[in-house]
């Protein structure tokens, strides 16, 4: 008798079952990465808008604000007057860096540059203000000084 070559229905869904359990590993592993990514990413763009706050501070001779609106997810960087526009960033869904939640923690949630491109600390918590930027339950947090220099660290 002629025997049939051919997969029986019980191999098919072990094959199947295995593909579907590292189809669904890898989907999370990838789901972390981009949550760290996004944060990461967040931290490094505001260090550099700290710079470039305090240097067109000082090119200017003009007081530039950073105003975080924390509850609608973004933030902007304008001289004081209002007239010119340094960055505007938002973050979310529907925006360039997706996150879910920003914070500066300073008082007023906003951080002056003075026309010699120094920023007035006294609403910090302490001695350095800090900015924390999540994606889920990934955070990093931008610790800053008066002058920007800045620290990035996961938290």
């Amino acid at each position: 008798m002629e025997r049939r070559r051919g997969v029986t229905l019980l191999e098919l869904i072990v094959v199947l079952t295995v593909g579907a359990i590292v189809v669904t590993l890898g989907t999370l592993a990838f789901s972390g990465y981009f949550q760290r990514d996004s944060a990461k990413r967040a931290a490094q763009v505001f260090a550099q808008d700290l710079i470039a706050a305090r240097s067109f501070a000082v090119r200017t001779q003009e007081p530039v604000v950073i105003r975080f609106y924390e509850s609608s997810l973004w933030y902007e960087v304008e001289n004081q007057s209002g007239t010119t526009e340094i960055a505007r960033r938002r973050f979310g869904l529907n925006a360039d860096i997706d996150l879910s939640g920003v914070t500066l923690d300073v008082a007023g949630d906003s951080l002056v540059f003075d026309p010699r491109g120094i920023a007035d600390m006294s609403g910090a918590g302490g001695a350095l203000g800090t900015a924390t930027f999540s994606s889920g339950a990934i955070s990093y947090t931008v610790s800053f000084n008066g002058m920007g220099a800045s620290k990035i660290d996961p938290t």
